[in-house]
């Protein structure tokens, strides 16, 4: 596993990448094509997830989140809810 790093996104700075990545990923799938970090899939739901759960609690709740201390550690929720898919 990688060592998390925190960086200070604003919450349209966090909007904007997932965006972002959410166009260049449809994207490459509707050309066939593979991508070049086939984990960027990954990256891409724990930004979703991330700004899913900021939308119900504010930062305080979520450290003392279960959920949110795994995919913080880096583990993918256990169960993926369509809540958080946006």
């Amino acid at each position: 596993m990688t060592e998390q790093i925190s960086i200070p996104f604003s919450w349209d700075d966090l909007c904007d990448t997932i965006h972002y990545v959410e166009w260049k990923v449809e994207e490459v799938d509707e050309n066939g094509c593979d991508l070049e970090h086939p984990n960027i899939r990954n990256v891409l739901k724990k930004l979703q997830y991330i700004k899913a759960r900021m939308r119900w609690a504010d930062a305080s709740k979520l450290e003392s989140d279960p959920e949110f201390v795994k995919l913080i550690k880096g583990e993918i929720p256990e169960k993926e809810s369509e809540d958080w898919k946006m």
